[in-house]
């Protein structure tokens, strides 16, 4: 299974694996003060074969979340089944699904977050500012 993309977004719902997504994209969070927590929300998407697909198949679904010291910040993983019937054999097939993330902030700065399945990841830089938008 592969993590094809991992959007940041403010709030993302999936059905029928269609994803709808607000506010894609955000990579700058501004914080009125420190330490503060930071939650953010993921749209996912997977491809995998048919078979990784299938029935009683588990994957390692990890997100794990460094400071700009390249400490980490935030851990989480889970096992899932995507146990998913609507397969095309001919090709890839694609699993999108929504994801939380929230971690203490103490430090301002760049944070990096990996999202990984089966040990195929995809990082995304998250930046982070104390006080208002300019």
């Amino acid at each position: 299974m592969n993590v094809d993309w991992v959007i940041p977004c403010r709030y993302v719902e999936v059905h029928d694996n269609l994803g709808s997504i607000i506010g894609a994209g955000i990579d700058t969070f501004w914080l009125p003060e420190l330490p503060s927590p930071l939650q953010l929300m993921l749209a996912v998407r997977l491809t995998a074969t048919p078979e990784e697909l299938a029935p009683g198949i588990q994957h390692v679904l990890r997100t794990v979340v460094t400071d700009a010291n390249a400490e980490p910040v935030f851990e989480a993983g889970l096992e899932f089944e995507a146990n998913t019937e609507d397969t095309q054999a001919e090709w890839l097939n694609s699993l999108v699904m929504p994801s939380v993330v929230q971690f203490e902030v103490v430090e301002a700065g760049t944070y990096q977050l990996e999202q990984s399945v089966d040990g195929n990841s995809k990082s995304i830089p998250l930046h982070v500012i104390v006080g208002a938008p300019e």
